[in-house]
């Protein structure tokens, strides 16, 4: 094999581009796209690592988090053999084979290090300014025709995107953090001013996405860059310290005054925690997220006690059915037909822990706690401290979401952990 073809940038070219396509469709949500671009840089990165060294995949990738993931896939299998909703278990099954194509798709092709990665980076940070930009000029428009100033906030602001609110906030935080730790390093994304412009229209619009769950993971990790440039008295360390603690004040000051964004916080103090307790429900009843996530720490385990399913699960197939005969069965708000409104049902549990425990019992629970293992060794073995960030809010979030229910959702929490992991020497602090 020539050397001319071993150090040919073709295949490393074709990759790039691959990536940047899988990110456009991954911030534009054109999921066909990033299905397709997914297969095609699985077999792509296979091809390329055959051709280098002689073998499609080295087995060192498969470390803890990769095999809890196959462990965990393969309580979706079995499901198929004592579901009653074949075709729902049959779609389960295929959205969590990312659980099998997201490492091979990242770890095969060997194509990811520390140079690739920043300039991978670069490109995600471009693509994702753009989209936000996008929504903001949309959010423009319709305010400019209906005058109504939702439009700018939470999930209308990226409807245009066809969106999640939270996990755009996730994409953005990642952005962001990559900008700050790159301006620590003193290793600049594109330029010191467009760096800072990016941080400060990223902060702004992290805050309009609305998320509690990032705006205060992101004010704690404003904090932390605080104390750090003052425990560290690093050089340049007075205007890095005003910048910083202007946004952090500045984002501060948003929740502590009156606004759409304070008010979802607001709601999440002021609801009743008692609610959760009563036996029926009246349908005019409104629950808060918090309250809604607590009740199903009451719904599942009366479900699995009722269908004797602790050990296995009541399957991907069946869960929602039973999720929403209980919604049904409490005299929760189940919609009106006329207008469309389905009310809760449909509504999963919000928690993945509880989601893998209601799908495939203790066993899936187990599987999922693995997973989560496994992303804390991968952290404490990078030591990085994008990874490290990264990984917490991810951990954070699996709290709040049932993260391998939707195909963005899977995505991110899989595949940001393995992209920021793949080198394993520390970066320098």
């Amino acid at each position: 094999m020539s050397t001319s073809l071993k150090s040919s940038k073709a295949p490393s070219s074709f990759i790039f581009i691959l990536y940047l396509i899988f990110f456009s469709s991954m911030i534009g949500s054109f999921r066909a796209i990033t299905s397709i671009s997914m297969g095609i840089m699985l077999i792509s990165g296979l091809a390329w690592n055959k051709f280098l060294t002689g073998k499609f995949f080295d087995w060192k990738i498969i470390n803890l988090f990769v095999f809890a993931g196959l462990l965990f896939f393969l309580t979706q299998l079995t499901g198929i053999f004592y579901t009653h909703h074949v075709n729902q278990q049959w779609h389960a099954i295929r959205l969590k084979s990312c659980l099998l194509i997201i490492p091979l798709m990242v770890s095969c092709s060997g194509y990811i290090n520390h140079q690739t990665r920043n300039k991978l980076l670069r490109g995600f940070c471009a693509i994702l300014f753009a989209a936000a930009l996008y929504c903001i000029f949309n959010a423009f428009g319709r305010w400019n025709t209906g005058h109504d100033p939702s439009v700018f906030f939470y999930f209308p602001l990226v409807k245009p995107l066809s969106q999640h609110a939270v996990q755009f906030s996730i994409l953005v935080f990642i952005a962001l953090i990559h900008l700050f730790e790159s301006l620590r390093k003193n290793k600049l994304v594109f330029s010191l001013y467009i760096d800072v412009l990016m941080i400060i229209f990223f902060t702004i619009f992290i805050f309009l996405l609305s998320s509690r769950l990032v705006i205060s993971f992101y004010l704690f990790y404003l904090l932390y860059l605080i104390l750090f440039i003052l425990k560290n008295k690093l050089k340049k360390g007075f205007i890095a310290f005003l910048f910083i603690f202007s946004c952090t004040a500045a984002g501060s000051l948003v929740l502590v005054t009156k606004n759409p964004v304070s008010e979802r916080f607001f709601e999440i103090v002021q609801g009743d925690m008692g609610l959760i307790k009563k036996e029926k429900f009246d349908p005019g009843i409104y629950f808060n997220g918090l309250q809604f996530r607590l009740l199903q720490w009451r719904f599942v385990p009366e479900i699995l006690t009722e269908k004797k399913a602790w050990f296995a699960g009541v399957t991907s197939g069946d869960k929602q059915v039973l999720l929403d005969q209980k919604y049904v069965s409490e005299n929760m708000y189940i919609g009106e037909t006329s207008r469309g409104d389905r009310g809760f049902l449909g509504y999963n549990t919000h928690n993945q822990f509880l989601e893998s425990l209601l799908q495939s019992g203790i066993i899936g629970l187990i599987f999922f706690l693995l997973i989560c293992a496994g992303l804390i060794k991968m952290m404490w073995e990078k030591k990085n401290r994008e990874m490290s960030f990264i990984t917490i809010l991810l951990l954070l979030y699996s709290f709040t979401e049932s993260v391998f229910e939707t195909q963005y959702s899977i995505l991110i929490f899989l595949f940001f952990p393995l992209f920021f992991y793949l080198e394993k020497n520390p970066d320098p602090v």
